[in-house]
C-alpha cells in the first residue's frame, strides 16, 4: 500500500486539510472532531504552552491573565514583518516560527490521521499573495515552503486554491463544464476559469485546461475591517473631537484601524498607546466613548471586539438587520446595523473583486454567457452582495456552493495524488 499525501489549505481565517494514499482523498480531523479549524494561536502569559483554533479563542476570552492571541498570520507572509519578531511573554518570537507552529500542528494531525510519517505535501496559495509585487509574491511562496519543510514535509508542491476547489468539485461531474471558480476567504479573491470532465480527472498535465487565473488581496477580513470602522470604531470614539488649548481637534484614526484590523489588533497594547487614549479621554468633547476606547485597550478586547464584528456579518448574510450588544464594555452600549448599511460599507472592495473577476473571464477568452458553472468557494461568498455576482456575472451557469470551507483542502489532496503518487 502506497504512503500518505497531503494537502494543506493554510487559510487566513480557516484552515483545512485532506489526505490520501491513492484513493479518494478523506478529510482530516483537525480540532475535536471538525475538519475545519479557525487559523488562530493562544500563547497563555507565563506559559510555554500553545493553543490552537476554537480552543485558542475560547481560552484567549476566558483567560483573567492575558496572553497573546494571533490570527490572520498567513497576511504576513511576504511582508517586511517575516523578517522581524514580536513580543510573546517576554521573548521575541519570529513570525516564521509562529506560523510555523500552526502549520507543525497541522502536520501532526496528518500523521496521527495517516498514523505515518507523512512527507509529501501540496499547500494551497492564492493567486497573488501580494498584489502588483512580484518579488513579495515568490518570497510568501518561499517562506511558506520553508516553513512546510521545518514543519516535517521532505516534498513540498504548490497549488493555486481556485484550482485545488475545482478538481475537488470536478469528481462530482459526469460531463464536460467550462467552469469559473470564485474563491473569496478572509484574505484573498481568486478566481479561475477552468474545463472540468470526468475524462480529465487523472491527467498529469492541466495546463491547458486551465484558462485564466486572477486574483486581489481582498476578502473576509477586509469586510471586518469596513464593518468595523463603519458601526463598532464610532461607539469608541471615532470621528469625534477632543478640545486642548482652545483648538478643536479630530481624534486620530490610526488606533482605530488597528482595531478593525485582524493582524494589527495588537499593534495598541502597549502603554503609549494607552496613555495616548487617556489624553483623549481627558480632553473629549463626548468622553464616554472615549472611556469605552480606554477600556479596550487597558483590558486587551480588541479581538474580542472584532469576534462580534464577525459574528454581526455572519448575522447579515441571513438577516437584514440587527443588533449587536457590546456586553464586553462596562456600560454595553448597543449598535443597530442594517443589511444595507454593510453593503455600502464593503461597496469599494465588492467593485474591485467584480474587476478581477472580469478580467478572469476576459483573460481566459471566453464570454459570461458560455459559462457553465460557477463554483463558490471560501466563506467570504456566503455574504450575499458576494455571491449575487454569481448570478449577475453568469445569467447560463448552475451555481454549486457545496463545502466552502474544506473544497480546497480536498482538492489540494486529490492534486497531491495526481504529483505524488
Amino acid at each position: 500500500m502506497a504512503s500518505y499525501v497531503a494537502g494543506i489549505d493554510f487559510g487566513t481565517s480557516n484552515s483545512s486539510t485532506a489526505i490520501t494514499n491513492g484513493g479518494v482523498p478523506r478529510l482530516v480531523d483537525v480540532e475535536n472532531g471538525r475538519n475545519t479549524i479557525p487559523t488562530a494561536l493562544y500563547f497563555p502569559e507565563k506559559s510555554s504552552e500553545v493553543f490552537y483554533g476554537r480552543t485558542a479563542q475560547q481560552k484567549y476570552v476566558d483567560s483573567e491573565t492575558g496572553g497573546r492571541f494571533m490570527r490572520s498570520m498567513k497576511r504576513i507572509l511576504g511582508t517586511p514583518l517575516m523578517d522581524s519578531s514580536t513580543q510573546i511573554n517576554g521573548h521575541m518570537v519570529k513570525f516564521d516560527d509562529i506560523i510555523g507552529a500552526f502549520v507543525s500542528y497541522m502536520k501532526q494531525k496528518i500523521d496521527a490521521s495517516a498514523n505515518e510519517n507523512v512527507e509529501s505535501v501540496v499547500m494551497g496559495r492564492p493567486v497573488h499573495f501580494r498584489d502588483n509585487d512580484p518579488a513579495a509574491d515568490d518570497k510568501a511562496q518561499q517562506e511558506l515552503k520553508r516553513i512546510a519543510r521545518k514543519a516535517g514535509f521532505k516534498n513540498v508542491c504548490f497549488q493555486y486554491e481556485p484550482i485545488a476547489a475545482a478538481f475537488a468539485h470536478e469528481q462530482k461531474i459526469n460531463s464536460e463544464k467550462l467552469a469559473c471558480v470564485i474563491d473569496i476567504g478572509g484574505g484573498t479573491s481568486d478566481f479561475t476559469a477552468i474545463r472540468l470532465s470526468p475524462e480529465n480527472r487523472n491527467k498529469a498535465d492541466r495546463t491547458k485546461d486551465v484558462l485564466a487565473n486572477t486574483g486581489v488581496r481582498i476578502g473576509g477580513n477586509d469586510f471586518d475591517k469596513n464593518l468595523s470602522l463603519n458601526a463598532f470604531m464610532p461607539v469608541l470614539g471615532m470621528g469625534t473631537d477632543y478640545k486642548v488649548y482652545g483648538k478643536v481637534l479630530s481624534i486620530p484614526n490610526s488606533i482605530y484601524i488597528n482595531l478593525s484590523t485582524w493582524n494589527q489588533v495588537n499593534d495598541v497594547y502597549n502603554y503609549k498607546t494607552l496613555n495616548l487614549v487617556k489624553g483623549y479621554q481627558t480632553w473629549a468633547l463626548e468622553p464616554e466613548k472615549l472611556a469605552r476606547l480606554y477600556q479596550v485597550v487597558q483590558n486587551r478586547l480588541g479581538h474580542i471586539n472584532l469576534n462580534y464584528v464577525e459574528k454581526t456579518k455572519i448575522a447579515l448574510s441571513k438577516d437584514l438587520s440587527i443588533e449587536s450588544i457590546l456586553d464586553f464594555l462596562s456600560d454595553k452600549p448597543s449598535i443597530y446595523i442594517t443589511r444595507e448599511e454593510f453593503n455600502n460599507s464593503i461597496s469599494n472592495d465588492v467593485e474591485k473583486i467584480e474587476k478581477f473577476l472580469s478580467e478572469c473571464i476576459l483573460q481566459a477568452g471566453v464570454k459570461n454567457e458560455d459559462i457553465d458553472l460557477v463554483i463558490l468557494t471560501g466563506g467570504s461568498t456566503e455574504v450575499p452582495r458576494v455571491s449575487e455576482i454569481a448570478t449577475k456575472f453568469f445569467p447560463n451557469a448552475e451555481v454549486s456552493a457545496g463545502d466552502k470551507l474544506s473544497s480546497v483542502g480536498m482538492g489540494l489532496a486529490y492534486d497531491a495524488r495526481r504529483i505524488f503518487l
